[in-house]
């Protein structure tokens, strides 16, 4: 079944089970580095507000081969999971002194979101920009947000430098940073993957037996545009004096970094061509940050970039 099939056959089977209380409509959204995602709205009718549900991974799924039905049913169940959004008294967008304390930031490559950055306020951050979302609701199922763009800005007679100010406090506060080693989320990883019979001494040896270097995910708490703790006041100090080195920063995307304690023997080169790699190989474009590498500064306590600036992670 192509692509633009399986949009149709969702959505009128979505529409059968539903009935005629509720509409569903597909458009395109515009997300990260220029990428177009197939969202699904699903609105009853009395109602203003819905959640979006994108279609394109579920595809993916089912040339996977997962059944149609299965698909279907993982869909319905995500919106029934999500349907509180359709309670929530959104005149709150038009009430900025109420909002104050839910503007938060992410980062985004510059070079290749031009013409996103067009349409909201920005800080530039080295090759990159910090951006404002509103941080409006948590719960099971995810997180609900929404982009700050110009015309926000406009109507609710703020400034970027205050909003900036605002995410400063805010983001790590309702997103407090996580920071682990990689032996960590490997054991995590393994975990989950084998449940029952997972064994914690077996995970050890074998890490023992091939040491890894060094090597931290650094992140926020719900794991979602966490590559910004990097901005947390202080997070990349404190952690550089408890190893008491530089520290090396790579974009694993935009959702965390990856920290390595700095030495003489590290090649940036090698590991810009790693990431640039990886980016391509393995990280979805949406969820691309860069492919350049930073350097934490002790002396300078400040993030630089470590070697030439790299224009864009699309190609």
């Amino acid at each position: 079944m192509v692509y633009e099939m399986f949009q149709t056959k969702v959505t009128d089977t979505l529409q059968s089970c539903l009935g005629t209380d509720y509409q569903l409509m597909l458009q395109k959204v515009p997300k990260n580095n220029g990428t177009l995602l197939d969202g699904l709205c699903i609105t009853r009718k009395e109602q203003k507000i819905s959640p979006t549900i994108y279609l394109n991974s579920y595809y993916e799924r089912y040339q996977e081969g997962i059944p149609f039905h299965s698909i279907v049913k993982e869909i319905l169940q995500v919106y029934q999971d999500n349907s509180s959004v359709t309670h929530l008294d959104f005149s709150i967008l038009n009430d900025f002194p109420q909002l104050r304390k839910k503007v938060v930031y992410k980062l985004i490559h510059t070079a290749s979101n031009k013409e996103l950055l067009d349409t909201m306020p920005s800080v530039p951050y080295l090759d990159l920009s910090i951006v404002f979302y509103l941080h409006l609701e948590k719960n099971e199922s995810g997180q609900m947000t929404a982009l700050i763009h110009n015309d926000h800005m406009k109507s609710w007679d703020t400034t970027v430098e205050e909003l900036y100010a605002l995410a400063l406090d805010n983001t790590p506060r309702l997103l407090p940073a996580q920071l682990r080693s990689m032996a960590e989320v490997m054991k995590d990883i393994a975990k989950e993957h084998l449940g029952e019979d997972f064994r914690e001494e077996f995970i050890d040896s074998l890490l023992s037996v091939r040491p890894f270097s060094p090597l931290y995910v650094l992140t926020n708490s719900s794991g979602i545009c966490g590559a910004c703790a990097i901005l947390y006041p202080n997070q990349l100090k404190n952690f550089a004096d408890i190893m008491g080195t530089d520290l090396v920063i790579l974009p694993s995307s935009i959702h965390e970094v990856l920290l390595i304690p700095y030495h003489d023997r590290i090649s940036f080169q090698e590991l810009a061509d790693m990431v640039s790699h990886i980016n391509r190989t393995e990280v979805p474009v949406e969820d691309r940050l860069s492919d350049q590498v930073y350097l934490y500064s002790q002396n300078l306590d400040t993030v630089i970039l470590a070697g030439p600036p790299i224009p864009s992670i699309l190609s």
